[in-house]
């Protein structure tokens, strides 16, 4: 199964950041990421076979960490603005405390063989760019200008999950597997 370690949103941060799709779905050839959906990955796994599903659980269960606040703020796109393929939201507080736990998830998994991801960095995908025109893009870019330093909020980091994405015609389906609580 296709699997990946995250932190899920609070439902106020989604809400606050869905308030772009009205913007992201008005344009061809950029797919807006469902509200429900909005989450920071820390980990892509890829597909797993359901035999190793079990030892996975059982490493992610041994990464601990106190709980700490996030907030989420600005507008960014990977891999530029030039070349647009992900448009993000990031991370501004809380942004070193989310990076020690995906690098602790990366090293629970990389014990388990997994290989290293690329550098991490703390973002929210809120819609994927397939082919967009210069005069598309142009217009994108401005339409979105006065919410690239906007506050989507805060909220606090309590948990980690390891999720099962069902890949579908309408968009992905993520289920969680597992729930890691930060809190003893």
């Amino acid at each position: 199964m296709r699997l990946f370690v995250a932190v899920d949103m609070s439902d106020e941060v989604r809400e606050n950041i869905y308030t772009l799709h009205n913007i992201l779905k008005s344009f061809r050839g950029l797919k807006p990421v469902e509200k429900e959906n909005i989450h920071i990955t820390l980990k892509f796994l890829g597909e797993v076979p359901d035999q190793r599903v079990e030892v996975v659980k059982e490493r992610l269960a041994e990464v601990k960490m106190e709980p700490f606040r996030m907030h989420l703020k600005g507008i960014g796109f990977f891999p530029s603005a030039r070349h647009i393929r992900v448009i993000w939201v990031g991370v501004e507080e809380g942004n070193e405390e989310i990076s020690r736990l995906a690098e602790m998830v990366e090293n629970a998994m990389k014990k388990l063989g997994f290989k290293r991801d690329k550098r991490f960095v703390a973002h929210a995908t809120i819609a994927r760019v397939k082919n967009i025109s210069p005069a598309d893009k142009k217009k994108l870019l401005n339409e979105l200008e006065p919410y690239m330093n906007g506050d989507f909020g805060w909220m606090d980091v309590k948990d980690f999950r390891l999720k099962k994405s069902t890949l579908t015609p309408s968009g992905p389906i993520y289920s969680d597997l597992a729930v890691y609580s930060l809190e003893d």
